[in-house]
């Protein structure tokens, strides 16, 4: 499988504090990835420099060029970009007006218009939104904006840091749900950044940071099961891995379980 994001070397700055040192990894096309690590391990940072929002002084290819920071604007269908902090990032009033703009400014025909913002709204359950204004959605119906403006223009990656961080329980899962979705039938890259160990369960690969060094990585199954350094840098198993790994480990079940409803069969029969 082919690298769609290449990282070679890279070495990122806050000041005098050194936060990459000459970091390298890949990330597959078609791929749904997940970096994770506690707070200020260095995720928001990654995002935006794989988005080419920081300078990376030629370490990051993607789509086979170099990113920077005029990667967005020159080639505004390769990302989709969310970052957690959705203060001013609406540009008008109506919810439908926000999704039309960046499809008005890739020259999109007013039906193809129409008819993707109709698309995208479904996908992201939005649809009873376009006739609201933004100010008076709520927080998680803001962040659901926030996902679907980042897939209107048909990217190939998205790169989403801690996206879900405001939603409702019921609208994460049904975002999660939504994007795997689109990660399988349209092969869009997915890189999402998280200190929640629940939502990289059914991704394909995932990426530990601490302090901005790279201390593991793998499917995600294989990386939950290393509690002890999960643990040791604030990271804390969901119920349903910890809970699966202790029966299986006194050989209750014969591999992990993470759906409870999967978990019950399994234990009655």
């Amino acid at each position: 499988m082919d690298s769609i994001i290449q990282v070679r070397d890279l070495t990122f700055k806050y000041g005098k504090k050194v936060l990459f040192n000459k970091l390298s990894l890949d990330i597959n096309e078609g791929m749904f990835v997940s970096i994770i690590g506690s707070n200020n391990c260095g995720k928001t940072t990654l995002i935006k420099l794989l988005g080419g929002i920081l300078p990376n002084n030629k370490t990051i290819v993607a789509g086979y060029s170099y990113v920077n920071s005029n990667r967005i604007q020159a080639s505004a269908s390769f990302y989709g970009i969310v970052i957690h902090d959705f203060s001013n990032k609406f540009l008008f009033e109506k919810v439908y007006d926000e999704l039309v703009f960046p499809l008005e400014n890739l020259c999109y025909e007013k039906k193809m218009i129409e008819d993707r913002v109709i698309e995208v709204a479904k996908i992201f359950k939005i649809t009873k939104l376009l006739d609201r204004n933004i100010k008076d959605i709520t927080s998680s119906e803001k962040q659901k904006l926030l996902l679907a403006l980042s897939y209107v223009h048909k990217p190939k990656v998205l790169l989403l840091d801690n996206p879900f961080i405001m939603m409702t329980k019921s609208d994460k899962k049904d975002m999660l749900n939504s994007l795997r979705e689109i990660n399988k039938q349209n092969k869009v890259t997915i890189v999402l950044a998280s200190n929640d160990l629940e939502e990289i369960i059914d991704l394909d690969y995932t990426y530990v940071f601490d302090e901005g060094k790279l201390i593991m990585e793998g499917k995600p199954l294989s990386v939950l099961r290393e509690e002890m350094i999960l643990n040791k840098i604030g990271l804390k198993l969901p119920f349903m891995a910890d809970l699966s790994f202790k029966l299986e480990f006194y050989e209750l079940i014969k591999s992990p379980v993470l759906e409870l409803e999967r978990m019950v069969d399994t234990l009655w029969k």
